[in-house]
């Protein structure tokens, strides 16, 4: 087998334990239906759209943990119809003061997209609110649509806002993404060791050859 192949294999490999190693830890997440059934059901539960199971986060008090796609830390307020009600000073206010990892994203960067073109106008409800614009039910044709035509429900999908590759709540919501990083930046560096001392060592070798060769010309 050639070099490459074995690289790709390898590759190829790692890769797959990433995949199956996240899907244990999915699969291996307590469900909140573990006992017999009772007969009663959440509002949570039955309402449309609702594909996520949530329990309390035992780390902050104002979260939710989320189970199923896309779980993760929740934030209670994104279930409110007002997500800032309670917020001191808020009408003072930037998006941004609040909102730091938010701050970036291809939209802003690229196609000038200010945060209320998305999130609308006041009271901005929370993106998991029934009845808001930004909830996944309904955030393509209320969103998305304003400047993607046509766009559709899987379109709406796109994380908008890019998540730290790094960042240790990454590792938790995108594993898969934070360990692709990682084995990249980790390959990038490893490459970068071996070949610019190599580099280096060999341009002095030319160097030194070249002015040895001058000097025996010369005498």
């Amino acid at each position: 087998m050639k070099i490459p192949d074995l690289i790709q294999v390898c590759l190829l490999c790692l890769m797959s334990i990433i995949v199956l190693a996240s899907q244990q830890a999915v699969a291996a997440a307590p469900h909140p239906y573990e006992a017999a059934g009772t007969g009663y059901f959440r509002d949570g539960d039955t309402l449309p759209g609702a594909y996520l199971q949530y329990r309390q986060s035992s780390e902050y008090g104002g979260s939710l943990w989320g189970l199923g796609p896309g779980g993760g830390n929740v934030k209670r307020s994104s279930f409110w119809a007002d997500a800032h009600s309670g917020v001191d000073s808020y009408m003072l206010r930037s998006c941004a003061s609040c909102h730091e990892d938010q701050r970036y994203s291809l939209h802003s960067s690229r196609g000038n997209v200010t945060c209320v073109q998305c999130h609308r106008g006041q009271p901005i409800s929370g993106i998991n609110h029934y009845y808001s614009g930004m909830n996944p039910i309904r955030r393509h044709a209320y969103v998305c649509a304003k400047c993607h035509e046509a766009a559709s429900a899987s379109f709406a999908t796109y994380v908008i806002h890019e998540p730290p590759p790094l960042a240790s709540s990454t590792v938790e919501e995108f594993p898969l993404f934070y360990y692709a990083v990682l084995f990249m930046m980790i390959l990038a560096v490893g490459v970068f060791a071996l070949f610019i001392p190599y580099v280096t060592l060999w341009g002095l070798r030319e160097l030194i050859g070249l002015f040895t060769e001058r000097r025996n010309t010369d005498v």
